[in-house]
């Protein structure tokens, strides 16, 4: 991934449910959102559970989702819990991409993994 952009900090408000994020990610678990209290305590959230995640895939980023009851249980944001940040809580976005070498370099091979 080209991008040196990997995270993304918003202050919440208790109803805001929708936050940005600016970087490509590969699936919707390459990113991890925290909680960050007024304290300081961080809470990990769970995909699916607390949030959902859009557009990925997409070079220019998409939104995290929180749930909480919409009204309508077929809403795709529907939960029967409100999973919104409170007033004064800070959703820090974070894409956690595994670090794995898509190449196989050979060994005394002309074209050096250094110079690569």
């Amino acid at each position: 991934v080209s991008s040196t952009t990997t995270k993304n900090s918003y202050s919440a408000n208790g109803t805001t449910h929708s936050f940005a994020y600016g970087f490509r990610i590969f699936a919707d678990a390459d990113i991890t959102v925290i909680e960050r209290s007024s304290a300081g305590v961080e809470t990990t959230k769970t995909l699916n559970t607390h949030y959902n995640v859009t557009n990925a895939g997409v070079a220019s980023g998409g939104n995290i989702f929180f749930q909480f009851n919409t009204g309508a249980s077929s809403d795709a944001h529907f939960s029967s819990s409100d999973c919104r940040p409170a007033n004064g809580e800070t959703v820090v976005i974070k894409r956690l991409l595994t670090l794995t070498q898509g190449s196989d370099y050979i060994a005394n091979d002309p074209f050096p993994a250094e110079t690569h």
